[in-house]
């Protein structure tokens, strides 16, 4: 198999997102300006020290949110960094990031012996047994698929630190882990948040998001409680110039005060690249959301051998 290497992205200074230390978009819709916004205690952040391992949940109760895409655009952000990435799947189904990234399973190896998420969740294999490479260099995924959802149901798969023990006792050696998460809550919601870590809320710029945002921060707070889980960004999919982006993004800052609320603007290339099984950042590097969820990416985790 032929890997791809993802190379850092040169950026223009004058294309990036400004980012001000605001909590509010407050000009008229239709002068609306994309900045991420920063919450009070915003420091730049720190470096990946050796043997450290971080972990991402990237969760939103609601399909169509942005979350797949968020996990795998972040994954490429952090690999063309410098760092070893990788993503579990835990959203069963076929149209999901397992069926958009397609896991490198070794020549040879029968259906029937490929490990997926459900045979760890049913303790049959660890989490490296699991991890196979894929399409890009320094990506690693935990696939998934529709059989996965049996998990929902089954009382034989009961723990619900199952996969924050397989984090724990995985050997790979690998920097960051993303967790995309299933958009309903159910069992295997709850399993992901209580593997505890930075959570990011990725919500589609829409009506229909804006409604649903109240069950997702009791969900959230919920966790809080329950877990260690800290939510450090908002990412607002598919943005644009209307009073609905203002909306959403003003919620967000509001209900998640410690959060980055990033906006990623809209482009065709987000809506291509998955036909073309590649990511965003490899279909087009000069787009828009390649460079939004870059520079997202840099300001959760600093590029390797970047000082502090």
């Amino acid at each position: 198999m032929v890997q791809v290497t993802l190379e850092p992205l040169k950026i223009p200074e004058r294309l990036l997102l400004p980012t001000v230390f605001e909590r509010a978009w407050t000009e008229p819709a239709n002068r609306l300006r994309p900045r991420i916004l920063l919450p009070a205690a915003f420091t730049r952040p720190a470096p990946v020290l050796p043997g450290e391992h971080r972990v991402f949940i990237v969760f939103n109760r609601k399909g169509g949110a942005g979350k797949t895409t968020t996990a795998l655009e972040l994954a490429c952000a952090w690999a063309a960094m410098g760092h070893t990435v990788r993503i579990i799947d835990a959203d069963p189904q076929d149209a999901g990031l397992s069926g958009w990234l397609q896991p490198a399973f070794p020549e040879g190896l029968a259906p029937k012996n490929r490990m997926t998420l459900k045979n760890v969740l049913y303790g049959e294999v660890g989490l490296d047994e699991a991890t196979y490479y894929t399409r890009y260099q320094n990506i690693y995924i935990v696939p998934s698929y529709e059989d996965c959802a049996v998990a929902e149901y089954d009382p034989a798969v009961n723990g619900e630190r199952t996969l924050r023990r397989a984090i724990k006792r995985s050997e790979a050696p690998v920097d960051i882990t993303i967790v995309d998460c299933p958009p309903k809550i159910g069992k295997l919601s709850t399993f992901t948040l209580a593997i505890g870590g930075k959570v990011i809320v990725p919500s589609q710029v829409s009506a229909l998001d804006a409604k649903s945002s109240k069950s997702l921060r009791q969900t959230i707070t919920n966790a809080q409680d329950d877990y260690d889980v800290e939510v450090v960004a908002a990412v607002l999919s598919a943005w644009d110039i209307t009073n609905i982006a203002k909306d959403v993004g003003n919620e967000m800052a509001e209900h998640y005060p410690g959060a980055l609320v990033c906006p990623v603007r809209k482009s065709v290339d987000a809506k291509t690249a998955p036909g073309e099984n590649k990511s965003i950042r490899e279909y087009s590097k000069r787009s828009t959301t390649t460079r939004d969820f870059d520079q997202i990416g840099r300001m959760l985790v600093a590029p390797r051998g970047e000082e502090a």
